[in-house]
């Protein structure tokens, strides 16, 4: 159960207090700061979500540094959240060490904003709701610019250089959103098929062959994806390997912590 959220400037004065009282050194105090920056200090901290989390582990992914050094303090950080039960799951597990530093071409960014976006009308609505906030996160990051910059010593200014990353992140997310929604494609009811197959927008009842457990997943967009409430991405490996499958068909899933074998048992819209 999520209590009264603070804002990330009062939950950081919350976590730096948890480390003396502790005994144990603040590390990574600039680490910190750039993050808090990022994510906008008065902004709720209920508010942060999973893809934000991994858009950030990106970001410092492509940056000079280490990203393991740069990310763990904050993984730390994210742990604090949960533990003190402002945010409903374990955001640290989304901050992942990217494994290569690879920034997309103008030519590989065509072609993703070519492409159909296909998303339910709650997914839409979902992004586009998204779109609307960024472009609130527009302005404000610009004023954070402008108090950052109020301060002349440059050359150790974190909240200068966190603000500027995070008008980098923002004004990258707005031009992504804009392209999917301008490509998007509302899924609805559509006939089934003679023998139907798993698709973008399927729901599929999956048995899990070692355990006989039942298993119920939505195949969405990434963009919709929701573990949480049971929509799997359609690149994730669970999704790959379920599209185009059919009600009784078995599929083999690997991944980081093993197998999963599955059944097929339903196919609905």
């Amino acid at each position: 159960m999520i209590t009264i959220s603070p804002c990330f400037s009062e939950a950081l004065s919350s976590y730096v207090a948890a480390k003396k009282d502790g005994k144990k050194g603040l590390e990574g105090h600039q680490e910190l700061s750039r993050f808090i920056a990022w994510c906008g200090r008065e902004r709720k901290v209920s508010e942060l979500s999973p893809s934000e989390v991994a858009d950030y582990a990106q970001h410092v992914g492509m940056s000079g540094a280490d990203p393991a050094v740069r990310l763990t303090p904050v993984k730390e950080f994210l742990s604090f959240l949960k533990d003190e039960g402002w945010t409903q799951t374990g955001l640290s597990s989304h901050l992942r060490v990217p494994r290569t530093r690879k920034v997309a071409g103008k030519k590989a960014l065509a072609v993703a904003a070519a492409e159909t976006t296909y998303l339910s009308q709650e997914g839409y609505e979902s992004l586009t709701s998204q779109l609307e906030s960024l472009k609130v996160d527009r302005v404000n990051v610009v004023e954070d610019i402008k108090r950052a910059m109020a301060d002349k010593d440059f050359r150790e200014n974190a909240p200068l250089d966190a603000a500027k990353e995070r008008q980098g992140i923002i004004e990258a997310r707005i031009r992504e959103l804009e392209a999917a929604l301008a490509s998007a494609q509302i899924m609805g009811d559509e006939p089934a098929e003679p023998r139907q197959r798993v698709k973008v927008g399927t729901t599929v009842r999956l048995k899990d062959i070692e355990s006989g457990r039942l298993i119920n997943y939505t195949l969405v967009d990434a963009r919709e994806a929701n573990v949480a409430a049971g929509k799997i991405s359609t690149v994730s490996p669970v999704g790959q390997a379920l599209l185009e499958k059919s009600v009784g068909e078995e599929v083999t899933i690997n991944v980081p912590r093993g197998t999963l074998r599955y059944q097929i048992q339903q196919i609905h819209r």
